[in-house]
């Protein structure tokens, strides 16, 4: 934190010294580029991209105003034109290995995940020392699925600086991905030792523990991480997830309303947002979140299937199904996606239609308690007893402390008279 506070106060400084005191004479390019720079760090990248245009006007092979104005542009968002200032840098000096890396970076940001490796082997092969051309590498990696190519690059950018908390935080990222729970956890620590104002390094460590299903633990990390960064979306609807998971519904939605109001555009948020107002039982108001979720992202097979969740206790069961329906063509492997549709199947009373539903989803996740017991539930309806106890048995063998399934076993035990292994069913049941 001090030495952020003296990186300011030098800027404040610079700005100073070339706006608010007279100047003698007409600016160099290097008074531009300073100015530039220090406009770059009070965030001001407007004025910097001005200030480098104004140094490149008087030296326009100036290739380190060339790729402080593709930096400008890249924490705008305009990534396009920051490549394109990358270039003109790279032209002018083809060595120029930071060039390269932040080219690597605004590829990686355009989704050209395989240009942003090649462009950060360029920048590695001039200078192998280049921790984060290493680290955007690894990123690139992370991002195609890459696991454990990401973890090689994050390592290696390690190697070179121990010190250095990004890669030490997105190490944890993909350990995380790779089901290491415990090695993310303690690579996302070793960022947090490193630098605790690391706002993503406290995410990270958040979405692990709620992965591990520890979400009292996990507020605390996402609470530090909006503590540093109070516009960090994605831990706020994180933060509601967990939240949600603990039965917090109103804390859950207004943990929501914060990251809708950072950035109403994440599809994601808007989803947890309906899962809590469902929790609530306000599906009406489920159902808007959901279309929001929608609206902005039309393949997030989560919201489909989740309002098709809301349908379903509405009664509106057509409608669940074709919501359902969009869920399976984004994802066919989804088999929660599957189950909801055989639940509004067999409120339809469409039993046999709903049984195949739920085969879906056992073939695709023969561990899935959910959908054996509904299989169980069909199967009872269509007098199907001995293939009910076994659906029901299922169900029981993943979680023993299914009472759902305990009292529909007990239900086709005592239609087929069998009140003594019945009772002991039901008497399970209870307990659970």
């Amino acid at each position: 934190m001090i030495e952020t506070k003296l990186k300011l106060i030098l800027a404040f400084m610079v700005l100073l010294a070339t706006v608010v005191m007279p100047a003698f004479g007409q600016q160099t390019a290097a008074e531009w580029l300073e100015k530039g720079n220090a406009f770059v760090m009070l965030s001001m990248y407007d004025e910097a991209i001005q200030a480098y245009d104004q140094a490149i006007s008087i030296d326009p092979q100036d290739a380190y105003a060339w790729s402080n104005k593709g930096e400008a542009l890249r924490a705008l968002g305009r990534y396009d034109e920051a490549i394109q200032a990358y270039d003109q840098a790279i032209s002018i000096d083809p060595q120029y290995a930071y060039a390269w890396s932040n080219k690597g970076e605004a590829l990686r940001a355009l989704g050209k995940y395989d240009e942003a490796i090649n462009a950060c082997d360029q920048a590695i092969s001039i200078n192998p020392q280049d921790a984060f051309a290493w680290t955007i590498k690894g990123n690139a990696l992370y991002d195609l699925g890459k696991y454990d190519e990401a973890i090689n690059a994050y390592d290696q950018a390690i190697s070179i600086d121990p010190q250095y908390a990004y890669a030490w935080s997105n190490k944890g990222t993909a350990l995380g991905h790779l089901g290491k729970y415990d090695e993310a956890i303690k690579a996302c620590d070793q960022a947090i030792s490193i630098d605790p104002q690391n706002a993503y390094a406290w995410y990270n460590k958040g979405t692990v523990l709620g992965i591990l299903g520890k979400y009292d633990e996990a507020i605390k990390p996402f609470d530090q991480a909006i503590s540093i960064d109070p516009q960090f979306a994605e831990a706020w609807y994180n933060k509601g997830t967990a939240l949600g998971r603990l039965g917090k519904y109103d804390e859950a939605i207004k943990a929501c309303d914060q990251a809708i109001s950072i950035d109403p555009q994440l599809a994601e948020t808007w989803t947890i947002k309906g899962i809590a107002l469902y929790d609530l039982g306000k599906y009406d108001e489920a159902i808007q979140a959901y279309d929001q979720a929608i609206s902005i992202n039309p393949q997030i097979a989560e919201a489909w299937y989740n309002k098709g969740v809301a349908l379903t206790a509405l009664g509106k069961y057509d409608e669940a199904i074709k919501a359902c329906d969009q869920a399976i063509s984004i994802n066919p492997q989804d088999a929660f996606a599957w189950t909801i549709k055989g639940i509004a199947l067999y409120d339809l009373g469409k039993y046999d239609e709903a049984i195949q539903a739920y085969d879906q989803a056992n073939r695709i996740n023969p561990q899935f308690a959910e959908a054996w017991y509904n299989k169980g539930v069909a199967l009872t309806a269509l007098g199907k007893y001995d293939e009910a106890i076994k659906a029901c048995d299922q169900a029981i063998s993943i979680n023993p402390q299914f009472a759902e399934a305990w009292y529909n076993k007990g239900v086709v035990l005592k239609a087929l008279g069998k009140y003594d292994e019945a009772i002991k069913a039901f008497e399970s049941g209870y307990q659970h």
